[in-house]
């Protein structure tokens, strides 16, 4: 079966739906042969082929980008010259440059879209871009969302509820659990507007918790800004890395933790893969109540606890919920465990994917 992956990047440019791509691509095995179809992330005049990890890849020429995302004229002439060479079309939504092309495409084509969440920041273009997505989903045979919570928050897949089929992100599976507990609070990811941080500072102030709060990961130059301030204003034990930090850093840090914090406010945080690295290590999670697939993946009493987003007393009040009772963040991170290994494993997703591309293949 010959599949073509749309999206915008691809390794080595790698974000959060890009790593789902990359997922996808290379663990669907015998029987599955994959091509990306992405846009070069800086300006280039020219279109490369190329073999990521056995993965056959076309990278577009692009003009740059233009509100986060590429701007490409050759990315419509390579697709249209190619696209019915293969079976089954994926698109990853969003992405505006491929939700053009439902205008060039039937419902011969099968297409199969995944949802990895709706416009949110870039407001001005949400309604034009929609107007594109909501063809595509028309013409589309199966619609993957990432959890039950995005399709009902989302508007339109909820006009396309019976082709929607919830498969979620996934990480390897790992059967240890993490023993070690150096008595520190973690934020570990992106330094953006939607995660934030600024509630966990004032959370963290008010607090009486004596765990020292570790906030890891580098990004945007105001929020970085505002932490350093923060650090050297307050009494309290905050270490702040402000780096990207590598896979081996990132387990070392999930490994030594005594539980992790996601304070995200703002619904362009879907799903929050991050939740599963902790929760695989063993570690409860505080996250918040998003409208999004954030509360689905780490659930409140039994691997972690809820908060109300942007509300630094709930968030302070579960703080010290969780530094005082080591029994209790150690029994959640246990159930978290067995969570992600059931739920959330790569063998089980990429079984239930290749299950469904078969599905598409045969009707």
């Amino acid at each position: 079966m010959k599949i073509l992956q749309i999206n915008k990047y691809y390794q080595p440019d790698i974000g959060g739906v890009e790593t789902v791509v990359k997922q996808y691509a290379e663990n669907l095995g015998e029987g599955f042969d994959v091509t990306v179809l992405c846009v070069k992330k800086r300006f280039s005049l020219k279109t490369e082929n190329e073999i990521v990890n056995g993965v056959k890849v076309i990278r577009c020429s692009s003009l740059g980008s233009f509100w986060s995302m590429p701007v490409s004229l050759s990315f419509f002439l390579v697709f249209l010259k190619n696209f019915k060479a293969f079976d089954i079309l994926h698109f990853h939504e969003p992405f505006p440059l491929a939700s053009l092309l439902s205008f060039f495409i039937s419902r011969k084509n099968k297409i199969v879209v995944t949802w990895h969440s709706d416009i949110i920041k870039q407001k001005s273009i949400k309604s034009i871009v929609e107007i594109f997505q909501k063809k595509l989903c028309e013409k589309a045979t199966l619609i993957f969302t990432t959890s039950p919570n995005l399709l009902e928050f989302s508007s339109i897949l909820k006009k396309f509820r019976n082709k929607v089929y919830i498969l979620p992100l996934s990480i390897p599976p790992n059967k240890n659990i993490s023993k070690h507990d150096n008595e520190y609070i973690l934020y570990l990811g992106r330094l953006a507007y939607y995660k934030g941080i600024n509630v966990l500072l004032k959370a963290y102030e008010i607090a009486n918790t004596k765990l020292e709060l570790y906030i890891v990961g580098s990004g945007e130059k105001d929020i970085t800004e505002d932490i350093l301030e923060h650090c050297a204003k307050t009494s309290k034990k905050i270490r702040f890395i402000n780096k990207f930090v590598t896979e081996e850093e990132k387990d070392q840090f999930f490994k030594n933790c005594s539980f992790f914090v996601l304070p995200s406010i703002a619904a362009s945080e879907a799903f929050a893969i991050i939740q599963l690295e902790a929760m695989i290590h063993g570690k409860a999670v505080i996250n918040t109540d998003l409208p999004t697939g954030v509360p689905f993946v780490s659930l409140d009493g039994r691997t972690g606890i809820t908060v109300a987003s942007n509300n630094q007393h709930e968030l302070a009040n579960a703080l010290d919920k969780l530094s005082e009772n080591i029994d209790h963040r150690q029994a959640l991170g246990r159930n978290g465990h067995k969570r992600v290994l059931e739920e959330f494993s790569d063998d089980v997703i990429i079984e239930k994917l290749r299950k469904k591309y078969l599905e598409v293949y045969n009707l």
